[in-house]
């Protein structure tokens, strides 16, 4: 054997023992000559454990499953409440309290305190609601089990709902409030349930900045004593302990909860009539659309249930189901799409359609999705190749649900927490195999009902393509966010004249109404120092100002420059990744902010108008200095001026706006060394705070009194530049 040919005796040694494991007889008769003609044996049994399930004599249900792979222990507990019975003027109650049950510490330890606690022994307890239930979890290693469990149980039945976190979790819910309108797939799925369940429904119901204000320390505090009782939990244990041991331990901690006396659940309504029709909301910020058609679906319950499953799969399981082939692979109009048949615990889920496409296919998209619906319940309905593959995915996915016996407890508790039969895991991959094709076809018949849709679309309305008309009766939806409450001064006939000579006194000082009114533009350079979360950085900042609607704002970053620009009907952000829409909440604000500066205040007060009303609130005092306080209400933004009665400067606003997190806060901006610049009195200092924290100071360079405006300024850059 030459050396080319010499093979190594490492390989040699490999082949020769794959060679005796083989079957004596492989060879090419167990060959097959196309995959069709593959077999595969039965999947193998899936032993699922069955938690032990104990009553403690007060009500409460306690499973248990053992777990020695890893010396950790993980507890849940299940709480008979949840969003959907918050009172229609308190929307938001059950998140904030849920959210603070754990944040806000205990009547036996402080917030800090339990925060390190938890820190120093690596564990973790954490709350929340959900719409349907309440939830705690817990985690900690075994051999700190006995310390965390007696805290877990100080959390679940003695929460101390320390202010201060009460109004850390209201400030992000209001930011949350403030965002709400940001995302477009956000918006098309909060609609499309107000449509299908009705907008009162708690199903639809979403918090306003009304229904937070209207939440007190004392609303948590009897939410809690309302729900919380042992008769209405059910607490489940996995991992590396002893079943008895734990279970004693339980006893200690939760044995003496006093059950309570039997209260039940407020009744929950929903709409259980279809709304046909197209739901359309406007946002111009966006250049695609969003579709969500849909109607009440089914329970969980029901026996449609696993036929329905197998649907589902059907219509968009996997790259290759109906929706997806059509839509996205054969027509390129999407690049997701869903199709479901909704399923709900304890009521109808929402059967659901949703893709995205560009705006100028949205009819077309509309009525490929119809076009779908109807031809897998009628000329087109599922084969039984389809079914096949359907079937098979789920139950080659199912073991993925029960691969811990950590994820086996979470759906056991479920299952006891909604009143079904514990054992509905371990028959789940029997009953799905007993699916027909004709149960699949039958469900698609009876449980879509495309005739019944409501259609939700969000997008830029001016870009459609297409009659929506045909696909229903048009509905125009108003999805702007109401603002948060806020108290007007009373105007009298005193009032308002007193608040007329002090603006008239401040337009004066500025260089009088002649003078304003000449004032179409004006561009300044400033250096401005931004207090971020990662400390202050220090900027240039150019901004121009067309009176009365155009801003265009330029920042020199380490990054590139920045551009923002506002219009009357366009809102965007230049970066240096591109040109992006701005969103429709910061955009709102932003016009709202274009009246919010002494130079743009005066000058509308100085046109007049009705539109423009003020009126005097009192005195104060700015730095020292004795000021007379104007509220000024301009197209219904509503500014407090502080104006100094000695020099007639405006030397301080007062409003109400978000701030850097999207929360509402008291705004204030502090204006100082007024300079004159063409006959105009500007102030070349600002210090703005928000709820008392400095956010930005402003240090103006250049002023320029109408600078020449070149055409497009305003318009948004050509992607092809």
């Amino acid at each position: 054997m030459s050396l080319r040919t010499r093979m190594p005796s490492f390989a040699l040694a490999i082949l020769l023992t794959l060679a005796a494991l083989l079957p004596a007889a492989a060879p090419l008769r167990a060959q097959v000559e196309h995959p069709d003609q593959i077999t595969y044996p039965p999947l193998p049994k899936i032993e699922i454990p069955t938690p032990e399930r104990v009553v403690l004599d007060n009500g409460m249900v306690v499973m248990l499953i053992e777990d020695h792979e890893l010396p950790l222990v993980k507890a849940t507990a299940l709480i008979k409440t949840g969003e959907r019975y918050d009172p229609a003027d308190k929307i938001g109650l059950g998140s904030l309290a849920g959210e603070v049950l754990r944040t806000g510490g205990t009547e036996n330890l402080a917030a800090a305190d339990l925060d390190d606690f938890l820190e120093s022994r690596a564990a973790t307890i954490e709350s929340s609601t959900q719409e349907d239930s309440g939830r705690v979890t817990m985690s900690c290693l075994k051999g700190d089990l006995p310390d965390v469990l007696k805290v877990f149980a100080d959390v679940l039945r003695h929460p101390a709902y320390a202010q201060d976190r009460i109004d850390v979790a209201l400030t992000s819910a209001r930011a949350d409030v403030s965002r709400q309108n940001d995302q477009p797939q956000t918006i098309v799925f909060r609609e499309l349930r107000k449509v299908v369940y009705g907008a009162d429904s708690p199903y639809a119901e979403v918090p306003t900045y009304a229904t937070l204000a209207a939440i007190s320390r004392q609303d948590l505090v009897d939410w809690h004593a309302r729900y919380f009782h042992p008769d209405r939990v059910i607490l489940g244990l996995v991992g590396d302990f002893d079943s008895a041991q734990v279970l004693e331990q339980v006893r200690q901690v939760f044995g003496d909860w006093p059950k309570s006396d039997g209260l039940d659940l407020p009744k929950v309504g929903y709409r259980t009539e279809p709304t046909p029709g197209v739901f359309v909301a406007d946002k111009g910020d966006v250049t695609q659309t969003n579709i969500a058609m849909g109607t009440l679906g089914i329970r969980r319950d029901d026996p449609d249930y696993y036929a329905a499953r197998v649907l589902n799969e059907v219509l968009s399981g996997s790259m290759t189901s109906r929706l997806m082939a059509e839509v996205r692979t054969k027509r390129g109009l999407a690049y997701g799409v869903t199709g479901r048949v909704g399923t709900g615990w304890d009521r109808p889920g929402m059967t659901l359609v949703w893709t995205s496409t560009k705006a100028a296919s949205t009819d077309e998209t509309i009525q490929v999705l119809l076009d779908q619906i109807n031809a897998v319940r009628g000329d087109r309905p599922p084969t039984a190749e389809e079914v096949a593959e359907a079937k098979n995915a789920l139950l080659s996915s199912f073991v993925f649900g029960v691969d811990s016996r950590a994820d086996v407890l979470n759906q056991q508790l479920t299952l006891e927490y909604f009143g079904y039969p514990l054992d509905r895991i371990a028959v789940f991959r029997d009953r799905i195999d007993a699916v027909t094709v004709d149960d699949v076809r039958r469900v698609a018949r009876e449980d879509l009902h495309p005739d019944q849709f409501s259609i939700v679309v969000v997008g830029p309305t001016d870009q459609f393509g297409g009659d929506l008309s045909k696909f229903g009766t048009v509905h125009k939806l108003d999805i702007s966010i109401p603002q948060p409450p806020q108290e007007r001064a009373e105007v009298t006939e005193e009032s308002a004249a007193k608040a007329g000579k002090l603006l008239d006194a401040a337009v004066t000082a500025a260089g009088g109404a002649d003078h304003l009114a000449a004032v179409q533009a004006l561009e300044t350079t400033s250096q401005a120092t931004l207090q971020t979360p990662m400390g202050k950085t220090t900027l240039t900042v150019k901004v121009l100002r067309v009176y009365p609607g155009e801003l265009r704002q330029e920042l020199d970053t380490p990054m590139g420059q920045m551009v923002m620009v506002v219009a009357p009907d366009d809102a965007f952000m230049v970066t240096p990744q591109g040109t992006v829409p701005m969103p429709g909440s910061r955009a709102d604000r932003t016009r709202k902010d274009l009246w919010r500066d002494p130079l743009s205040l005066l000058k509308a007060y100085a046109a007049g108008g009705d539109d423009v009303s003020a009126t005097a609130t009192g005195s104060d005092t700015v730095d020292g200095t004795a000021v007379e306080l104007v509220e000024v209400a301009i197209q219904g933004t509503v500014t407090t001026a502080a104006i100094d009665p000695a020099n007639g400067h405006v030397v301080q606003l007062r409003y109400q706006d978000t701030g850097p997190q999207g929360a509402p806060g008291a705004v204030q901006e502090d204006y100082s060394d007024f300079r004159e610049v063409d006959g105009l009195t500007y102030p070349f200092q600002n210090v703005t705070t928000f709820n008392g924290e400095e956010v930005s100071s402003v240090a103006v360079q250049d002023v320029a009194v109408n600078p020449e405006v070149p055409e497009g300024t305003f318009a948004r850059p050509d992607p092809a530049d």
